[in-house]
């Protein structure tokens, strides 16, 4: 069918053709513009540029930005803004550093390249800052430990054998490595499997469960160290009954390592190829076949990985083998019974000790783990650190093996007995058995061989902590005495950390943890412990709660005195304060929070002979349960109860407040508390922290080297916490009959060498055979006890304590008694060379107590450092004030005293001076020698004068407070700083700014 197009009339006109509409004019698609390149001239060959390479004008930039950035630091930090410090230095001159290096390197690159420059310099000073920690960290301390790492007994001693006063020569880590080694070896054995496998089953069986699983895990992660101890403390020590031991530490170790190792062993099989899986089900096998054969493998590196991930984590705790393993002095190779100390527990109870050997010795274990750990990954890295499909040539001996086994077993009949060509003839005499076993399974080969592998780094570990245990154990002597463990009291755990080492000579291990009375009172309560040492009886309600007595039989026994002093760390003008006083209201007030600076007028009015700067006051207490505490807020609770229940209650507390053993604190007043005593002393001496001030017993003072306050007593006499002088105030204490003190009688003694801060400490001693403590540990604990009150009491002060008095040490003996198993002793007491005990039974000690100078007189001016003047370890201070010799003398040089006595002068006319203060009168004209504006503390005061004229005294020396800028208070002052930080900015900035601006506008023209 075709249809005809109608044709037009040849009769009609044609029409005209229509214009076209005009059509508006279209925007031209962008198109790519080459630049036009410049021809070469001839003969010259093409220069390119690396994008890697660096030109000369980098290394300027770089140059100028750093020393413009440490030269414009420099002037802000030193003359125009109040600001100091080398944090603050650094972290200003690297700002400055990135914006001037900004700025260079736009002179002639563009914004691109500027803004990856300013990247890069970004992350290599982030590289830079990451390894300079790195380096700080182990050159420090190795640096710290330097002193101990030389000696050969380091690293084949324990530390049964030395005390804070024993030196370097003797005492090691030898007992912390092998605890070490057997807690996270313990560990590897159970969550190596565990982890694994969970791994394996989170991989290859999802599911709902899975999960369920999976977020467990991810929240077991953040599961904090001291909750894994405390489940595992709960568990073996208070419902099982086992005791602290090596085991349950590795168990606690286990807790924290297996969300590490299941996790990572997760992302890592997640990450096998899924047709490895593949390939393997395609040739017929399991899934168990193929998680062993191909899965793990192929995984083994990353699973290696995670294996170090977890070990990192747990060899380096230390609240939980606290808590499992408790501390050990003496080597235990036995991770089942007794407690097992750690080289992180090693390290962080030596580095809080007073003594400087001690924290030698701590730094000293800190670089072995070190060790320790590099070594450990470096062996896992061997083990497992293999490519999929990289085989030793064992593996590749064996696989020959299997494939001609394998060829055999395909071989016509008449040909089994003759070797395949494939497999050596050595091959099949060593591996080949006669009838070869074609059931063998497959799965159980492959498990065999995961198992060695797995197995490696666990067996590395054991093999060295069963060689180390071996070559220590000829040095262990047998002993007629058990093991017994302590813990509590911190303010006399430097007395009994010198006595456990003592008796090791008879065969005595005694391990103590010195965790605070209030924790010490609490584990005898629970059985945790064989005995508790505590300044806090039973019985007294704290914060409300009442502590009731345990239900055990026990009794208290006195061990040693001491004075709980008052360390401080002040300076002024850069020369440390050593002859600090202080009344009991201002001691009140400091720890109260209603004296805040040390120019206080409180503080002013008790030391005449300082000038003291305004500095901030930063009272530091204990945040743990303490009889320190307690002492103190008895104290205060007695003689300045209106201030103390004033405190209590802006702490939250009702009044009376009264006694109690952890310390309330008020957010506002600035106050730092912490645990222990070597945390707040070890606090206290550091340089950095110059303004703070402390309540610990005098031993921390004496053994850090720093002073502590003289206290003015009820005598009105400045008196500092020495032996002597705790002494005399104990012989007004009042003793109860369980052997408890009440010390009213103290705080009130008007002796004038009264410490008014003074008391004992106690023992509590189990009297009856009970479950967890039987007759021989009741042998070794009276042992024990016979020793430090008798012998033991010889060192009490050159520790820093005050020996027992004969009537204490006595009442002592006859608890010892009361030990069910004790070996009775019918010690002489004059045998004993105690300080204190005399013929007539009078405490010799106190008798022969020095009174204190004329210069610690309440309202006089304070003896000066010189000569011993100083107290606690800051006693070794510079020149005296006076004209006497190392003495603070009046006038004219008269009798000046050598041995730390101030001298006394006589003014050349007229009276002479008391003690120290020099003030000589002259025809009705009185001038102090000794003015208040000087420091005799520092570098004396004065002498006395004749009429307008001085004699005697040395060089005085002005110690104006120091005023803090940056407080002032001024904000005249900060607004002109601001301008002129801004006004500087602006010259060093603004110019390269408008040169780089006018380059580009006229570029563009």
């Amino acid at each position: 069918m075709s249809t005809t197009t109608p044709q037009t009339p040849t009769d009609q006109a044609p029409t005209p053709p229509t214009p076209p509409t005009p059509q508006p004019p279209t925007a031209e698609a962008p198109r790519t513009t080459l630049p036009v390149r410049a021809p070469l001239p001839p003969g010259a060959a093409e220069s390119r540029r690396r994008p890697g390479a660096g030109r000369a004008s980098d290394a300027y930039a770089l140059l100028g930005a750093l020393a413009g950035a440490i030269g414009l630091t420099t002037l802000l930090f030193r003359y125009l803004l109040p600001l100091n410090g080398p944090l603050g230095f650094t972290v200003t001159t690297w700002l400055i550093f990135l914006g001037l290096y900004g700025l260079l390197v736009a002179q002639d690159e563009n914004g691109l390249a500027v803004r990856d420059r300013l990247a890069a310099a970004v992350i290599h000073s982030i590289a830079a800052l990451v390894l300079l920690a790195l380096f700080f960290t182990i050159g420090f301390t190795l640096y710290k430990g330097a002193q101990a790492l030389p000696h050969r007994n380091f690293y084949t001693q324990d530390m049964s054998g030395a005390s804070s006063l024993t030196p370097l020569t003797t005492g090691g880590v030898l007992h912390a490595v092998v605890g070490t080694l057997e807690q996270i070896g313990i560990a590897l054995l159970i969550t190596v499997p565990l982890g694994v496998s969970c791994a394996v089953f989170l991989t290859e069986v999802p599911g709902r469960f899975a999960r369920f699983v999976r977020t467990i895990v991810e929240a077991m992660t953040a599961l904090p160290s001291v909750l894994a101890g405390l489940f595992i403390y709960a568990v073996f020590v208070l419902l099982l009954g086992l005791g602290r031991s090596g085991f349950a530490a590795g168990c606690a170790l286990a807790v924290m390592m297996l969300p590490i190792i299941i996790r990572a062993s997760d992302v890592v099989l997640r990450l096998v190829p899924g047709s490895l899986k593949e390939a393997s089900y395609a040739l017929g096998s399991g899934k168990l076949r193929t998680v062993w054969q191909v899965v793990l493998p192929t995984a083994r590196s990353g699973l290696t990985t995670a294996v170090i991930l977890g070990t990192a984590r747990g060899i380096g705790e230390t609240s939980p083998v606290l808590l499992t393993a408790g501390y050990n002095k003496a080597f235990n190779a036995d991770p089942f019974h007794g407690p097992q100390v750690s080289l992180p527990l090693l390290v962080f109870t030596l580095v809080r000790l007073p003594s400087t050997a001690q924290i030698a010795r701590g730094f000293g274990a800190a670089a072995v783990l070190l060790v320790l750990v590099l070594a450990l990954f470096v062996v896992a890295r061997i083990i497992g650190g293999r490519a999929p499909g990289q085989l030793t040539n064992r593996q590749q001996r064996r696989r020959r093996t299997a494939s001609a086994r394998t060829a055999a077993r395909f071989a016509p009949p008449a040909a089994v007995g003759t070797p395949p060509t494939l497999m050596p003839a050595n091959a099949v005499s060593r591996n080949t058995p006669d009838t070869p076993d074609r059931k063998e399974s497959v799965v159980r080969r492959s498990t065999s061989a995961l198992l060695h592998r797995g197995a490696a780094p666990v067996a590395a570990l054991l093999m060295l902590a069963l060689g180390l245990v071996l070559s220590a154990a000829p040095r262990a002597a047998a002993s007629n005495y058990v093991p017994i463990s302590g813990a509590g009291s911190t303010w006399s755990s430097n007395a009994i950390d010198a006595w456990t080492t003592n008796v090791k000579q008879y065969g005595m291990q005694i391990n103590f943890d010195a965790t605070g009375s209030s924790d010490g009172r609490a584990k005898f309560k629970n059985g945790a412990v064989d005995f508790g040492v505590s300044e806090i009886p039973y019985g007294l309600t704290d914060q409300g709660v009442y502590e009731a007595p345990p239900s055990r039989h026990f009794a208290y026994m006195p061990i040693v005195a001491g004075g709980t002093s008052f360390m401080y760390n002040l300076k002024i003008n850069g020369q440390r304060v050593t002859n600090l006083r202080l009344s009991g209201a201002t001691i009140a007030g400091i720890f109260t929070g209603t004296i805040t600076r040390w120019n206080d007028p409180a503080v002013a009015a008790d030391n005449p002979g300082l000038t003291l700067p305004a500095r901030q006051i930063v009272p530091v207490v204990r945040s743990d349960g303490s009889g320190t505490t307690a002492q103190l807020t008895t104290w205060m609770s007695l003689r300045q109860q209106s201030l103390w229940d004033a405190y209590c209650v802006k702490a939250g507390r009702t009044a009376p407040c009264g006694v109690t053993s952890f310390y309330p604190t008020v957010p506002s007043k600035g106050f730092i508390a912490l645990s222990g005593s070597q945390g707040v002393s070890g606090f206290v001496a550091q340089d950095q922290n110059e303004g703070s001030i402390t309540y610990v017993e005098y031993s921390y003072a004496l053994n850090t080297g720093f002073p502590v306050a003289k206290m003015l007593n009820a005598a009105h006499y400045y008196v500092a916490p020495t032996a002597p002088d705790v002494a005399v105030a104990l012989t007004q204490a009042r003793i109860n009959a369980d052997l408890t003190q009440q010390l009213t009688g103290v705080y009130d003694s008007t002796d004038p060498r009264t410490y008014p801060l003074s008391s004992y400490s106690y023992m509590i001693l189990p009297t009856a055979l009970e479950s967890g403590f039987n007759q021989d540990k009741g042998r070794t604990l009276g042992a024990f006890a016979y020793y430090f009150l008798c012998q033991g009491q010889q060192q009490a002060p050159d520790l820093g304590y005050s020996p027992l008095p004969i009537n204490l040490v006595q009442a002592a003996l006859n608890q010892v008694r009361r030990i069910p198993g004790v070996v009775a002793q019918n010690i002489t007491i004059s045998s004993c060379n105690n300080p204190t005990f005399s013929t007539d039974g009078t405490n010799t000690l106190a008798k022969t107590a020095p009174y204190p100078a004329a210069c610690d007189k309440q309202g006089t001016v304070q003896c000066g450092a010189g000569g011993g003047a100083g107290t606690g370890g800051g006693s070794g201070g510079t020149a005296g004030a006076g004209g006497g010799t190392n003495g603070a003398g009046g006038g004219a040089p008269g009798t000046g005293a050598t041995s730390g006595t101030a001298g006394t002068g006589a003014a050349t006319a007229g009276t002479g001076t008391t003690n120290g203060a020099g003030a000589g009168k002259a025809a009705g004209a009185t001038s102090a020698g000794a003015a208040a504006a000087a420091d005799p503390g520092l570098a004396g005061g004065g002498g006395g004068s004749t009429g307008g004229g001085s004699s005697g005294g040395g060089a005085q020396v002005v110690a104006d407070p120091v005023a803090i800028a940056a407080t002032s208070g001024s904000g005249l002052q900060h607004t002109l700083m601001l301008l002129a930080g801004l006004l500087l900015g602006s010259i060093v900035v603004l110019p390269p700014v408008i040169a780089r601006r006018a380059a580009r506008r006229r570029a563009g023209l």
